[in-house]
């Protein structure tokens, strides 16, 4: 008998339709890797239309093939796309779980972000040689914060994260601990400095979304900002591409800014590296091929998303990560 499709059917949601691959639990995976058909206050849909409101201005002469290699703390790698953050649902996505990320990473050089993890998951992905960044909770015992910056370090991640967007939870509480952290709750600059202190390693806010939280970073030392709504679970927010400009303004170059959310093309990257980020992460946009084929589809998507940015740069003479003009993206005005 054929399988009746679900009232919510379309590829997008259930990715390449009914034989899609079923998650680890045997569930199909329903969770759409784009922005759902949006109320007006998706952010995911906000995300949207402010990648498409921008436009590229072409410039052939004097240009050249473009170098996506970029250097990030004594590092060099091969493209300025990230991984971003999917560990909450990727385990139950493929069999391997959050290591098929990580290898896919490492076979395109390019760091890794993972949350939701224990210290034991955070040994496994940096046993794959891979940059990995773990994205630890605010949590309110900081001796457990440190804890955690201490184990990482001592690991060898690449650099060591905070999304600062977890504290407070819709209806305006702290959130109460789980079986996979305590309580969480806002930090102050203060604590910040204190975690960025405490350690060797590159300190990374992620959560970011307006200069005032920005600057505060700045003057707390952290390494680097992740401009993020944490895939629009926060409702009607600025899309970090909106905000860019300015903190890129506010902040200049005392910190690396990164961009998070709706990034789903080479063209997107392009956009949000010519207004003045640093770096960006895709998170979404690769668990279709990673559910597929593992590591293969990671590396490959990461590997089309990278060529399809040098396309770009190559015909904007943006010849390397240097060379990144914001006057080459242009606002509709009409």
């Amino acid at each position: 008998m054929e399988e009746k499709r679900p009232a919510d059917y379309s590829e997008d949601r259930y990715f390449g339709g009914l034989d899609s691959p079923k998650r680890a639990d045997g569930l199909q995976f329903g969770y759409t890797p784009y922005s759902l058909v949006s109320e007006k206050d998706d952010s995911n849909k906000l995300t949207r239309e402010c990648y498409d409101s921008y436009m590229i201005e072409y410039r052939y002469l004097d240009s050249w093939e473009a170098d996506t290699h970029v250097s990030l703390w004594g590092e060099t790698f091969d493209t300025p796309i990230m991984v971003g953050g999917v560990s909450a649902i990727a385990p139950l996505l493929h069999k391997n779980g959050m290591t098929e990320i990580a290898k896919g990473a490492k076979a395109m050089n390019t760091p890794t972000f993972f949350g939701y993890i224990s210290n034991e998951e955070v040994d496994e992905l940096v046993a794959t040689g891979a940059k990995c960044i773990r994205i630890v909770k605010m949590q309110r015992d900081n001796d457990v914060v440190l804890s955690e910056i201490r184990h990482d370090e001592e690991c060898g991640c690449f650099a060591v994260a905070m999304d600062i967007d977890h504290g407070i939870a819709p209806d305006g509480t702290l959130y109460h601990p789980t079986p996979d952290y305590g309580q969480l709750c806002p930090k102050t600059k203060e604590e910040i400095a204190m975690f960025v202190k405490s350690t060797r390693l590159p300190f990374i806010v992620k959560g970011v979304l307006s200069v005032q939280d920005a600057k505060k970073c700045a003057d707390a030392g952290v390494a680097a900002i992740l401009l993020s709504h944490h895939k629009g679970e926060i409702v009607d927010a600025v899309p970090p591409l909106y905000v860019l400009p300015e903190i890129k303004a506010a902040v200049g170059n005392r910190v690396k800014i990164f961009v998070d959310c709706g990034i789903t093309s080479g063209i997107d990257a392009f956009k949000a590296l010519a207004l003045g980020a640093d770096g960006v992460c895709v998170a979404r946009n690769l668990i279709k091929p990673y559910m597929k084929e593992g590591a293969e589809g990671v590396e490959r998507r990461l590997r089309e998303l990278t060529a399809e940015l040098r396309g770009i740069m190559s015909r904007t003479c943006t010849l390397d990560a240097s060379h990144f003009d914001p006057s080459t993206v242009r606002k509709k005005d009409w």
